[in-house]
Protein backbone atom coordinates (compact mmCIF):
# COMPACT_ATOMS: atom_id res chain seq x y z
CA UNK A 1 0.00 0.00 0.00
CA UNK A 2 1.14 3.38 -0.69
CA UNK A 3 1.45 5.75 1.47
CA UNK A 4 -0.76 9.03 1.76
CA UNK A 5 0.52 12.59 2.19
CA UNK A 6 -1.97 14.79 3.85
CA UNK A 7 -1.53 18.94 4.11
CA UNK A 8 -4.34 19.18 6.77
CA UNK A 9 -5.46 22.42 8.96
CA UNK A 10 -7.54 24.19 6.26
CA UNK A 11 -9.53 23.88 8.79
CA UNK A 12 -9.06 21.04 10.65
CA UNK A 13 -13.26 19.80 10.48
CA UNK A 14 -12.66 19.45 6.49
CA UNK A 15 -9.35 17.08 7.51
CA UNK A 16 -11.09 15.35 9.65
CA UNK A 17 -13.79 14.45 7.17
CA UNK A 18 -10.60 13.82 4.60
CA UNK A 19 -9.26 11.00 6.93
CA UNK A 20 -12.40 9.28 7.73
CA UNK A 21 -13.28 9.47 3.76
CA UNK A 22 -9.84 7.68 2.90
CA UNK A 23 -9.77 4.85 5.68
CA UNK A 24 -13.50 4.08 5.03
CA UNK A 25 -13.25 3.33 1.77
CA UNK A 26 -9.79 1.45 2.47
CA UNK A 27 -11.31 -0.23 5.03
CA UNK A 28 -14.54 -1.88 2.71
CA UNK A 29 -12.07 -2.40 -0.36
CA UNK A 30 -9.80 -4.55 1.82
CA UNK A 31 -11.66 -5.77 5.07
CA UNK A 32 -10.17 -6.74 8.04
CA UNK A 33 -8.53 -4.21 9.79
CA UNK A 34 -6.91 -2.32 7.13
CA UNK A 35 -6.67 1.39 7.08
CA UNK A 36 -4.58 3.74 5.36
CA UNK A 37 -0.82 4.44 5.31
CA UNK A 38 -0.77 8.51 6.45
CA UNK A 39 1.15 11.41 7.34
CA UNK A 40 -0.36 14.36 8.18
CA UNK A 41 0.92 17.54 8.04
CA UNK A 42 -1.65 19.90 10.37
CA UNK A 43 -0.34 23.14 8.78
CA UNK A 44 -2.02 26.53 11.09
CA UNK A 45 -4.80 28.16 8.91
CA UNK A 46 -4.24 31.21 11.41
CA UNK A 47 -0.83 31.44 9.84
CA UNK A 48 -1.87 31.67 6.62
CA UNK A 49 -4.50 34.10 7.03
CA UNK A 50 -2.30 36.57 8.40
CA UNK A 51 0.74 36.49 6.52
CA UNK A 52 0.82 38.28 2.82
CA UNK A 53 0.79 35.48 -0.23
CA UNK A 54 4.51 34.59 -0.39
CA UNK A 55 4.42 34.05 3.39
CA UNK A 56 1.36 31.85 2.87
CA UNK A 57 3.01 29.92 -0.17
CA UNK A 58 6.14 29.12 2.63
CA UNK A 59 3.60 27.81 5.32
CA UNK A 60 2.51 25.19 2.90
CA UNK A 61 5.62 24.45 1.47
CA UNK A 62 6.55 23.79 5.10
CA UNK A 63 3.71 21.01 5.17
CA UNK A 64 4.65 19.58 2.24
CA UNK A 65 7.92 19.40 2.70
CA UNK A 66 7.30 17.13 6.08
CA UNK A 67 5.81 15.08 4.06
CA UNK A 68 8.14 14.49 1.38
CA UNK A 69 10.77 14.03 4.24
CA UNK A 70 8.73 11.28 5.56
CA UNK A 71 8.68 9.29 2.71
CA UNK A 72 4.97 9.77 1.25
CA UNK A 73 4.39 8.20 -2.51
CA UNK A 74 1.50 10.84 -2.91
CA UNK A 75 0.58 13.97 -0.89
CA UNK A 76 -3.37 15.78 -1.24
CA UNK A 77 -4.13 19.29 -0.06
CA UNK A 78 -6.91 19.37 2.26
CA UNK A 79 -8.45 22.41 0.50
CA UNK A 80 -10.27 23.81 -2.83
CA UNK A 81 -8.60 27.10 -2.14
CA UNK A 82 -5.29 26.48 -1.13
CA UNK A 83 -4.78 24.80 -4.60
CA UNK A 84 -4.13 28.13 -5.68
CA UNK A 85 -0.33 27.59 -4.34
CA UNK A 86 -0.47 23.72 -6.44
CA UNK A 87 1.94 24.84 -9.23
CA UNK A 88 4.18 26.41 -6.48
CA UNK A 89 4.15 22.84 -4.42
CA UNK A 90 4.84 21.15 -7.33
CA UNK A 91 8.06 23.52 -8.59
CA UNK A 92 9.73 23.06 -4.93
CA UNK A 93 7.93 19.24 -4.04
CA UNK A 94 9.37 16.13 -6.10
CA UNK A 95 6.53 13.88 -4.16
CA UNK A 96 3.64 14.12 -6.89
CA UNK A 97 0.15 15.79 -6.18
CA UNK A 98 -2.91 14.22 -6.50
CA UNK A 99 -4.61 17.65 -7.51
CA UNK A 100 -8.46 18.11 -6.16
CA UNK A 101 -9.77 19.65 -9.10
CA UNK A 102 -8.89 16.78 -11.73
CA UNK A 103 -10.03 14.05 -10.00
CA UNK A 104 -13.29 15.72 -9.46
CA UNK A 105 -13.16 17.05 -13.20
CA UNK A 106 -12.78 13.04 -14.12
CA UNK A 107 -15.66 11.94 -11.80
CA UNK A 108 -17.97 14.90 -13.81
CA UNK A 109 -17.05 13.52 -16.75
CA UNK A 110 -17.23 9.73 -16.40
CA UNK A 111 -20.97 10.15 -15.85
CA UNK A 112 -21.56 12.16 -19.19
CA UNK A 113 -21.87 15.19 -17.71
CA UNK A 114 -19.52 18.33 -19.49
CA UNK A 115 -21.36 21.71 -18.31
CA UNK A 116 -21.42 22.57 -14.21
CA UNK A 117 -21.62 25.31 -11.87
CA UNK A 118 -19.26 25.78 -9.15
CA UNK A 119 -19.78 26.33 -5.54
CA UNK A 120 -16.73 27.74 -3.70
CA UNK A 121 -14.81 30.60 -1.70
CA UNK A 122 -14.81 33.60 -3.93
CA UNK A 123 -11.12 32.97 -4.89
CA UNK A 124 -11.93 29.27 -6.04
CA UNK A 125 -14.95 30.70 -7.81
CA UNK A 126 -13.41 33.60 -9.42
CA UNK A 127 -9.45 32.80 -9.88
CA UNK A 128 -8.22 31.02 -13.13
CA UNK A 129 -6.30 28.15 -10.81
CA UNK A 130 -9.83 25.96 -10.35
CA UNK A 131 -11.52 26.70 -13.00
CA UNK A 132 -9.16 26.56 -16.20
CA UNK A 133 -8.03 23.55 -14.43
CA UNK A 134 -11.76 21.82 -15.00
CA UNK A 135 -12.34 23.57 -18.42
CA UNK A 136 -8.84 22.54 -19.70
CA UNK A 137 -10.25 19.06 -18.91
CA UNK A 138 -13.34 19.88 -21.29
CA UNK A 139 -15.91 21.26 -19.00
CA UNK A 140 -18.10 24.43 -19.23
CA UNK A 141 -18.33 26.29 -15.36
CA UNK A 142 -21.05 28.19 -14.36
CA UNK A 143 -20.34 30.39 -11.34
CA UNK A 144 -23.32 31.78 -8.82
CA UNK A 145 -24.26 35.64 -8.88
CA UNK A 146 -21.88 38.45 -7.33
CA UNK A 147 -24.41 38.48 -4.95
CA UNK A 148 -24.67 34.50 -4.17
CA UNK A 149 -20.34 34.52 -4.19
CA UNK A 150 -20.43 37.09 -1.29
CA UNK A 151 -23.02 35.12 0.51
CA UNK A 152 -21.25 31.85 0.10
CA UNK A 153 -17.64 33.44 0.73
CA UNK A 154 -18.71 35.13 4.19
CA UNK A 155 -20.82 31.47 5.58
CA UNK A 156 -17.51 29.26 4.45
CA UNK A 157 -15.09 31.72 6.64
CA UNK A 158 -17.49 32.76 9.46
CA UNK A 159 -19.48 29.36 9.85
CA UNK A 160 -18.19 26.16 8.73
CA UNK A 161 -14.97 27.65 8.98
CA UNK A 162 -15.64 27.24 12.66
CA UNK A 163 -17.48 24.03 12.55
CA UNK A 164 -21.23 26.14 12.57
CA UNK A 165 -23.75 24.73 10.63
CA UNK A 166 -26.78 26.91 9.94
CA UNK A 167 -30.34 25.95 8.49
CA UNK A 168 -30.81 29.20 6.94
CA UNK A 169 -27.20 29.05 5.53
CA UNK A 170 -27.49 25.69 3.93
CA UNK A 171 -31.52 26.55 2.59
CA UNK A 172 -29.97 29.19 1.19
CA UNK A 173 -27.06 27.25 -0.76
CA UNK A 174 -29.69 24.53 -1.86
CA UNK A 175 -31.41 28.07 -3.47
CA UNK A 176 -28.05 29.04 -5.28
CA UNK A 177 -27.35 25.02 -6.29
CA UNK A 178 -30.77 25.30 -7.99
CA UNK A 179 -30.61 28.77 -9.50
CA UNK A 180 -27.30 27.02 -11.34
CA UNK A 181 -29.29 24.33 -12.60
CA UNK A 182 -31.70 26.66 -13.95
CA UNK A 183 -29.21 28.45 -15.86
CA UNK A 184 -28.10 25.08 -17.30
CA UNK A 185 -25.36 23.48 -15.09
CA UNK A 186 -26.27 19.63 -15.17
CA UNK A 187 -24.60 19.20 -11.22
CA UNK A 188 -23.03 21.23 -9.30
CA UNK A 189 -19.43 21.09 -7.57
CA UNK A 190 -19.09 21.40 -3.90
CA UNK A 191 -16.12 23.39 -4.24
CA UNK A 192 -15.06 24.03 -0.80
CA UNK A 193 -14.24 21.14 1.47
CA UNK A 194 -17.15 22.14 4.06
CA UNK A 195 -19.71 22.91 1.32
CA UNK A 196 -20.66 19.53 2.04
CA UNK A 197 -21.45 20.30 5.74
CA UNK A 198 -24.45 22.47 4.20
CA UNK A 199 -25.63 20.64 1.80
CA UNK A 200 -26.21 16.49 1.01
CA UNK A 201 -27.01 14.38 -2.14
CA UNK A 202 -30.04 12.85 -0.12
CA UNK A 203 -31.69 16.14 0.19
CA UNK A 204 -31.89 17.38 -3.83
CA UNK A 205 -32.38 16.01 -6.74
CA UNK A 206 -29.41 17.87 -8.21
CA UNK A 207 -26.07 15.99 -8.84
CA UNK A 208 -23.90 16.92 -6.24
CA UNK A 209 -20.38 16.33 -6.64
CA UNK A 210 -18.47 16.97 -2.65
CA UNK A 211 -14.46 17.30 -3.48
CA UNK A 212 -14.11 16.18 -0.59
CA UNK A 213 -15.30 12.65 -0.76
CA UNK A 214 -14.02 12.29 -4.36
CA UNK A 215 -10.49 13.65 -3.41
CA UNK A 216 -10.38 11.31 -0.65
CA UNK A 217 -11.61 8.60 -2.39
CA UNK A 218 -9.72 9.32 -5.29
CA UNK A 219 -6.83 8.86 -2.91
CA UNK A 220 -7.31 5.90 -1.65
CA UNK A 221 -8.05 3.91 -4.47
CA UNK A 222 -4.42 5.20 -5.56
CA UNK A 223 -3.24 3.74 -2.30
CA UNK A 224 -4.35 0.62 -2.57
CA UNK A 225 -4.03 -0.35 -6.67
CA UNK A 226 -1.44 -2.54 -7.74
Amino acid sequence: MKTIGMIGGLSWHSSLQMYEYINSYIADALGEYNCARMVLANVNLQEVFITRKDEQEQVLLEGARQLEAAGCDFYIICSNTMHKYASFLQSHIKTPLLHIADATADAILKKGIDRIGLMGTRITMEEDFYRDRLEKKGLQVLIPSEEERALIDKVLYEETGFGIVKETSSAAFYKIAQGLVTRGAEGVILGCTEIGLLIQQEHTEIPLFDTTIIHGETAAKMAIEN
